[in-house]
């Protein structure tokens, strides 16, 4: 939080905008992404010329002292710091973006300036990411309308930390007054070059100019990692992910980048091997390769990634299949290859007496893709592109044949709705039925009609006797 919740001092540093439209252009956008912030709190912001400030804003490029180097154009946009001494509280733009006053119809033409600048003040304000789609804080480059306003989970955010506006006495917005000099944002770099900083930035990107990996097909796919994380399901694949609810209804707008929202994980991953929300405290973690990653909500947490040997698992492991907190008795298992592991949550490390041999899973694959206890009270496990319904009292599949993901999970129009129920078995004895041919059938209406003759001949004889 930043010490004096009135006015701020704000100088704008713009290196390497070339023409006065441009810092006209800067100054406009940037002034608008303030307001939307004071508008919803008691803050309001000033630029000045030659005065210390709470935040800079400065256009960069690639090294430039902070050690959070910029990409050139496309993937990150910006960076910002958290309130703090010397660079903290200060706003990073990548100058080799093409930076735009409006929304561009194709993102190859450039970024909105507005958008990104809003969402690195928010940072600069105190603000983490937040995880609820929509938010001006979730963690990717959003488009925004022309009279956009902060939604309610940003503005409880920066209410919380800077109080409410009182419309009696809260002052307008002072003027824009002169841009200061390069030379002043120089000398600033310069001291953050000589003295080095602990604090990381909170980065906001977009998906990569260069070609974006393929999207898969929801309805004739495998999936990597499958886990209920805030009663909802996540479903992995590849570098995407989708949101579905427990109506199986896919939210709208998915499947996203995983980058988009857990943006530090490492993007030259390729796929999540598995996840699965901790029991004792609601955190997410991750595993690919040899490494895990623990995240609250979003945000990574500190001394992370670890080995799986931190887990007690063995060195020789190369990466897990699939991790789910099963129902039947609220424990951690992970599956690899043949093996399974149950996994202690309160001592951190999996049961000396593991692994074990999946077949004690009656009727699951081994080299499995996915597996998760759903909202049913069911556990579902996921090869290829079916999957298998495990009755957990019977220990052992419900059907030997698995059910195609697609038709049951994702709707898919041309494959199976719903997961067959079991055939119900007695022990009363097996009737055969025989189809008669038609020489048959003629052969027994004949004797039915000479029966019915004689018996119709037998009572006329008998009630004449």
């Amino acid at each position: 939080m930043l010490a004096n919740n009135d006015v701020f001092i704000l100088p704008f540093s713009v290196k390497s905008r070339d023409s006065e439209a441009d810092i006209r252009m800067v100054r406009s956008q940037l002034r608008k992404a303030f307001q939307v912030w004071s508008a919803a709190s008691a803050l309001t912001f000033q630029e000045v010329q030659g005065h210390s400030a709470d935040i800079l804003v400065s256009f960069l490029k690639g090294q430039h002292g902070d050690g959070y180097p910029f990409d050139g154009e496309g993937a990150v946009l910006a960076h910002a710091f958290f309130p703090g001494e010397g660079i903290g509280g200060d706003a990073h733009f990548d100058a080799d973006e093409r930076w735009l006053s409006s929304q561009p119809e194709d993102e190859d033409e450039g970024v909105n300036l507005f958008a990104v600048a809003a969402h690195e003040i928010g940072h600069s304000l105190g603000l983490s990411h937040s995880s609820t789609p929509g938010s001006l804080m979730f963690p990717y480059y959003q488009a925004m309308g022309e009279y956009f306003t902060l939604p309610k989970d940003d503005a409880d955010g920066i209410r919380h930390l800077y109080g409410y506006k009182d419309p009696d006495s809260q002052p307008t917005m002072p003027p824009i007054i002169h841009m200061t000099t390069p030379q002043t944002s120089a000398t600033k770099k310069d001291r953050l070059i000589t003295k080095p900083t602990t604090s990381k930035p909170l980065k906001t990107t977009r998906v990569p100019i260069t070609p974006a990996p393929e999207i898969p097909d929801i309805c004739n796919t495998s999936i990597d990692a499958i886990s209920v994380i805030r009663r909802e399901v996540f479903i992995f694949k590849g570098k995407y992910f989708w949101r579905m609810d427990v109506n199986r209804t896919l939210k709208a707008g998915y499947p996203v980048p995983i980058e988009r929202f857990w943006h530090a994980l490492p993007p030259e991953i390729e796929n999540v091997d598995a996840l699965y929300e901790r029991p004792i405290d609601t955190k997410i973690v991750f595993f690919t390769g040899k490494k895990f990653w623990l995240f609250s909500a979003n945000q990574l947490e500190p001394g992370y990634p670890r080995p799986l040997t931190d887990l007690g698992l063995p060195e020789h492991l190369t990466h897990i299949d699939a991790a789910m907190v099963w129902g039947h008795n609220g424990k951690t298992y992970f599956f690899s290859g043949k093996e399974y592991w149950k996994f202690d949550e309160n001592e951190g490390r999996v049961d000396l007496d593991y692994p074990r041999n999946i077949n004690s899973w009656r009727g699951v694959p081994t080299n499995i893709d996915a597996a998760f206890q759903w909202t049913d009270g069911n556990t579902y496990f996921f090869k290829g592109t079916k999957f298998w319904k495990f009755m957990d009292i019977k220990m052992k599949i419900q059907n030997k044949n698995p059910f195609d993901i697609g038709g049951f999970w994702f709707k898919c129009p041309s494959k199976s709705m719903e997961v067959p129920q079991p055939i119900t078995t007695s022990k009363s004895p097996t009737i055969k039925l025989n189809v008669p041919n038609n020489s048959t059938v003629q052969r027994v209406s004949q004797l039915y009609w000479i029966l019915l003759i004689s018996f119709y001949l037998y009572n006329i004889k008998y009630l004449y006797t």
